[in-house]
């Protein structure tokens, strides 16, 4: 795959017309694409990354002590493409999922970006289709560099070696080297020109139902989402914003917020309150004890608002048939057997 891809308007209609949802590229401009072999770009992702003894591509890191690392060049929200990519990667590396570790990738262009969307980007269901040739090669890449290394420390031809579970063996001979032991010696060879994919025949991963490989860190609370990030001196803000659209704020009387343990300042803006703390607890705490006024917008909420715009179209639509009128007495408004009910439940517009 060209490290310049251009994407035209009849390309990015035949992706589905959904790049257009969030980039568009124009008919000339040309972007870096992900690519299965090594890129300019690699070495200080590596370095940026541990620093692995093994990294030929942006997509494969191995250390030193056998780890295997497969960077996600998708993001992970909840269509299961963590897994469905490291499918890709690890059916041609030669390893199974539960030897794996999944990282995200880190914000390059020029080593991520997606050829259907223009961009590292994640959408419009392109992920599998727009990686999957790449993803693929780049685990036979490695795998080829690893099986190259194993067989040049024995004398023999790569073509009698075999790799399963992150080990390159050599039956002939009974030997074996697990990954960790070659990464040192396949970072020094040269890129080959040409790497044989699996047959689909021979899959023992793609295309099989395996657990995902996110479930579990979600489970136990290992995984870090954005909500869990942490820095030095990090402080966290709870903000309220006007009930109205269009509404300003008319005054806030913020004693009571800031007696509280942990609350660091109130912060006026035009159209909301918020309240800074040491924690989210303290914010929060903050924000409910203030005391705000403010001015309505030109469309004030009303309790009655929704029911007076919506009520006269629900009443004009064509009741059921076996719709009938409430019954007075204690049980007015009750349906009784074999009546169906229908109601409509509205919300109110909301900020």
């Amino acid at each position: 795959m060209s490290a310049a891809t251009g994407i035209s308007r009849r390309a990015a209609l035949q992706a589905g017309g959904l790049a257009l949802a969030f980039t568009w590229v124009g008919g000339s401009k040309a972007f870096a694409a992900i690519s299965a072999r090594r890129q300019p770009a690699d070495e200080a992702a590596a370095l940026a990354d541990g620093n692995p003894a093994f990294a030929p591509n942006a997509f494969i890191r191995i250390d030193a002590d056998g780890g295997v690392r497969l960077v996600m060049p998708m993001v992970e929200m909840g269509q299961a493409i963590y897994t469905g990519s490291a499918m890709l990667l690890a059916e041609e590396l030669g390893v199974e999922l539960d030897q794996v570790r999944v990282e995200h990738s880190p914000a390059n262009e020029a080593l991520y970006g997606m050829p259907l969307l223009g961009g590292q980007i994640t959408g419009g269901s392109t992920s599998t289709r727009g990686s999957y040739g790449v993803l693929r090669e780049a685990g036979a890449v490695a795998r080829t560099l690893l099986v190259s290394a194993a067989a040049a420390q024995w004398s023999v031809d790569p073509a009698s070696c075999t790799v399963a579970r992150g080990v390159v063996s050599h039956a002939p001979s009974n030997r074996q080297l697990g990954f960790g032991a070659l990464a040192a010696a396949a970072a020094k060879l040269p890129m080959p020109a040409k790497v044989a994919l699996k047959e689909p025949k021979d899959f023992k991963l793609i295309g099989q139902p395996l657990r995902r490989v996110d479930s579990a860190g979600k489970v136990n609370g290992s995984t870090q989402f954005g909500l869990d990030v942490r820095v030095p001196g990090m402080k966290v803000a709870t903000v309220k914003a006007s009930p109205t659209l269009g509404g300003v704020l008319a005054s806030v009387d913020d004693k009571a917020a800031r007696a509280i343990p942990g609350v660091v300042d109130v912060l006026r803006i035009k159209d909301a309150v918020a309240v800074v703390g040491e924690h989210f607890w303290a914010a929060k705490r903050g924000l409910d004890a203030l005391k705000i006024q403010w001015t309505p917008g030109a469309t004030p909420r009303s309790p009655r608002s929704s029911c007076a715009r919506r009520w006269p179209m629900r009443s004009r639509r064509t009741r059921p048939s076996s719709a009938r009128k409430p019954a007075s007495g204690p049980k007015a408004g009750w349906c009784r057997p074999p009546t169906t009910c229908r109601c409509w439940r509205t919300r109110p517009w909301s900020r």
